[in-house]
Order: C-alpha cells, then sequence, then structure tokens
C-alpha cells in the first residue's frame, strides 16, 4: 500500500521495529531523504507527499536492512562529524561524537597558525579534515594502511574542498621513518587507534558488528597500538609539541603510564559527554 512521509513517520514512532535504536522516527526521515533524495527540511514541509511504488519498495528494503542492525551510516552512506557530512562505508569506522572532544582539545593548544599536524589511522579523515576546516592555516597529513579507507579519505576531501590535507598509506609512524632523520617533524600527532581487545564483547553489538575489525581490535587486549603510538611519536614532535590519543573508557590508567614513560609532561586524561575517560593527551619539552 503506498504511503504519506506522515504516515510512515508516525507508524515509526507508534510501531518502532528497531532493535536498541533509541529515535526510530529520526532514522526513519534519514531512510526517507535517502530514497526521496531530498533534505529533512523538505519532509517537514511536504508530510502528504505519496512514495512512488519505486520508493516505497527502495524504503522497504532500506528498513529491512537496519532491522537486521546494519549501520544507519552504511546504509545512507554518511556521518556527520564536526561540521562536516562525510562519505563513509564498510572501510572505515563511522565517526563518534565522541571523538570531537579530540578536535576541541586540539583547537585550544598553543599552536601557532602554521603548525604541522599528523592525524594517525586516518580512516574517513574525520579528524584531519575536521582540524583542517577550523584551520586553514595547518599543514595536515593523515595515515592509514587501508587503500580503501584513504579512497574514502580522499573524496571527502575532494569533497569539503580542503587543500591543505593530505592522505598518504603508512602503518603508523612506517612511511616516516623511512625518510632522514628530523625530515618529518609535527607540532600534533592526533589518532583514534583500534584500541579493543579481540575478546572485547562490545564487538558484537550494535554498529560493531559491521565496522572493520582492523580499526577496531589491537593486540595485547587493545594495548598495542596505543603503546607503539604513544612511543614512536616522541621521534616525530617538535619540542613543545602534543599528543593526542582517544582510548577506551578503562584504558586511561595504563595509557598516561605511558605518556609518562615516554618522557611527556602536562599529561592529562579528559572525560567526554558520557562522562568516560576518552583523550589522553601530554605536551613533549626537549
Amino acid at each position: 500500500m503506498l504511503n504519506s512521509i506522515d504516515n510512515i513517520i508516525r507508524s515509526s514512532k507508534e510501531n518502532p521495529t528497531y532493535e536498541c535504536i533509541v529515535d526510530f522516527s529520526f532514522e526513519t526521515e534519514l531512510l526517507l531523504c535517502e530514497v526521496i533524495n531530498v533534505e529533512r527540511s523538505w519532509l517537514k514541509a511536504n508530510p502528504n507527499y505519496i512514495l512512488s511504488d519505486e520508493q516505497e519498495i527502495k524504503f522497504s528494503k532500506l528498513k529491512l536492512r537496519r532491522e537486521k542492525g546494519e549501520p544507519i551510516a552504511y546504509i545512507i552512506g554518511n556521518r556527520g562529524f564536526w561540521t562536516l557530512d562525510l562519505k563513509v562505508n564498510e572501510s572505515v569506522l563511522i565517526p563518534r561524537p565522541e571523538s570531537e572532544l579530540i578536535i576541541e582539545l586540539s583547537l585550544d593548544l598553543p599552536l601557532t597558525n602554521k603548525a604541522d599536524v599528523l592525524d594517525l589511522g586516518t580512516g574517513s579523515g574525520a579528524l584531519a579534515l575536521a582540524l583542517a576546516s577550523e584551520r586553514k592555516g595547518w599543514s595536515i597529513t593523515g595515515t592509514d594502511v587501508s587503500i580503501d579507507a584513504l579512497k574514502v579519505a580522499e573524496f571527502n576531501k575532494e569533497y569539503h574542498r580542503l587543500n591543505n590535507v593530505e592522505f598518504i598509506k603508512s602503518f603508523w609512524f612506517e612511511e616516516f621513518e623511512k625518510k632522514s632523520p628530523g625530515q618529518s617533524k609535527f607540532d600534533l600527532i592526533v589518532s583514534n587507534p583500534p584500541y579493543l581487545g579481540k575478546d572485547d564483547p562490545h564487538l558484537d553489538k550494535g554498529d560493531l558488528k559491521y565496522e572493520p575489525n582492523i580499526a577496531l581490535i589491537a593486540a595485547e587486549n587493545g594495548k598495542a597500538n596505543l603503546e607503539t603510538i604513544i612511543f614512536s611519536s616522541v621521534t616525530f614532535l617538535r619540542d613543545q609539541g602534543w599528543l593526542l590519543v582517544e582510548h577506551g573508557f578503562d584504558q586511561a590508567p595504563i595509557v598516561r603510564k605511558f605518556f609518562g614513560e615516554a618522557g611527556f609532561k602536562k599529561c592529562q586524561t579528559v572525560k567526554d559527554l558520557n562522562n568516560h575517560d576518552r583523550v589522553t593527551m601530554g605536551l613533549l619539552e626537549f
């Protein structure tokens, strides 16, 4: 039976069918926007619009995918992060609001208008591009080991016309280690690396079931990448350079321990909006 926008949204409120989804009507609106190829404001202005047979079939297919648990971001192909709308697919981690804390903290640092910045494990390019959009004078490099992820990041860079960013293939600092000593130096390094252990129960829940394991799981119960990044970054930071890393809510003590052992000063862990330890930062002084 043909449905109007108003009826579909009302039905989603009265008979929610997506498991573990808080705002059913919001996600229904996102699916409708994808099907009709309009903005949400258009839905509000045209509540009596009747879906065509083709649109109704497409909506039903997308709705079924969501009901089975597929992330809404992968279904519609994008996710908002900071002030940017970013393309995402199964090759990249879905950007999360918690990671915006790195952007907030980075923008408050006492850096010059010509700072060199490195984003390790860039994925969709979320951190690198958000910083680039706010600091046009910064020169930002984003790295990832996944070619497919770098294709997504490049698309997002071109879409937002952010020319102060470049993306390169590298496993953490691997490509920079090939250069002459001192050739690659940064004023700020940021990273949201994989930090879950392979047996973490969260991997079987929600969006994580669909996201790439390479962007989620690290050895040593989730600590290996954090340790590598923290200790290796000392070689690639300038004097008065900063390192900011995102980590699990229960990893702050070991992460601060790594920071201290690596020689960082002014180390602190900052909580996210859910009051969870989320980002640890430190200053390198020679």
